[in-house]
């Protein structure tokens, strides 16, 4: 299953893909709660591990897209200088967690999406990623932490470069629009010049 890295580094690419105008000096903090918005669905293992309702609760109503809409809400309204136009940022920063899971899943897991009208588990069924579904109360825990640390490797390996690609197109992205815009601006005062030198 994905762990937090990769669910982080997803949550944060996100908001990245998200902002038409994405600054990294003015956005950073937003892309940092993205990341934390993007692991925050697998706090459902306290259903599984601390409460003991079982594995199948992994998977359940917080990663549903209800879920992400509620919590796209809630976060623009805690950030200070939230804005209504950050709800669907921070609610496809939530939801890229279950996306994340139904394509990644095979022969078990997956993800409420349609939750509360449905029940049902989707998943892509086309392959599983790192079969690992570690238990606290049966796997010893020095083997959990070694192996988790071993896919997290993995997965900042994956996912890393993806969001620098992401992040370098956007600045780039802005560099030109604003070469463009003084461009534009520059034509538009010559213009000016050159009509009132025509009056004179």
């Amino acid at each position: 299953m994905p762990l937090p890295v990769a669910h982080a580094l997803i949550g944060a690419s996100a908001v990245v893909l998200s902002r038409r105008r994405f600054s990294l000096k003015r956005d950073w903090g937003m892309m940092v709660f993205g990341a934390a918005l993007g692991i925050l669905p697998d706090f459902d293992i306290f259903f599984s591990w601390v409460l003991g309702f079982g594995i199948k609760w992994h998977g359940s109503f917080t990663h549903s897209i209800a879920f992400a809409a509620t919590a796209g809400c809630v976060s623009a309204a805690l950030r200070r200088e939230g804005e209504m136009r950050d709800i669907p940022v921070y609610a496809l920063a939530t939801l890229s967690h279950g996306l994340l899971d139904v394509i990644t899943k095979k022969e078990f897991g997956g993800a409420q999406l349609f939750w509360p009208f449905s029940q049902r588990t989707y998943r892509l069924k086309l392959f599983d990623y790192f079969e690992w579904y570690p238990n606290p109360f049966t796997d010893p825990l020095r083997e959990i932490f070694e192996r988790a640390f071993q896919i997290s490797c993995y997965e900042a390996l994956i996912f890393a470069p993806m969001l620098a690609a992401l992040l370098a197109a956007r600045l780039w992205l802005n560099r030109r629009r604003e070469r463009q815009a003084a461009m534009k601006e520059g034509q538009t005062g010559k213009e000016t010049d050159e009509h009132y030198s025509e009056r004179i």
